[in-house]
């Protein structure tokens, strides 16, 4: 009977630990970096808040970092969104569909597909928010030219 409650005891133990390391994970930024060059926070209207940033290299989506205070499957959807970005000029990021979240995610609950929309929504807002400022940057470039001056 003891080594039965031992074994009980320390699965619940073991099950804790890992709990408790998810919701860490869940509430940490992922792959936070230093530099980015869009940043974008967005609330659903469940109430999950997702946070997205990225760095652009050579024309190029070079590293991604998020956050995302909801449920699991928010996070799982805009994990999926930000590696699927990675290595992806903006515009190509913008062929990316809640479908293809949604499935790279595996089994979403149909209750929690509007997670992998709000990923998308936030990635997608991200990619307008750095094209945007790139057009701002590039029609702005020489005061001459744009007759600040």
């Amino acid at each position: 009977m003891i080594p039965l409650l031992t074994t009980f005891a320390f699965t619940v133990l073991v099950l804790l630990i890992i709990g408790l390391a998810a919701l860490i994970l869940v509430r940490q930024p992922h792959r936070p970096h230093a530099s980015s060059d869009s940043e974008v926070v967005i609330t659903g209207t469940c109430g999950d808040t997702m946070s997205l940033r990225f760095s652009v290299a050579m024309g190029r989506i070079a590293g991604t970092s998020f956050k995302s205070t909801g449920c699991a499957y928010s996070f799982s959807c805009l994990q999926v969104a930000a590696d699927a970005a990675r290595g992806r000029t903006p515009l190509q990021v913008l062929d990316i569909d809640a479908d293809f979240i949604a499935r790279k995610v595996g089994h979403l609950p149909q209750d929690h597909q509007h997670c992998a929309k709000l990923a998308l929504t936030t990635l997608h807002a991200a990619v307008d928010r750095y094209m945007q400022g790139r057009v701002k940057s590039e029609s702005f470039s020489d005061p001459q030219e744009s007759g600040l001056t």
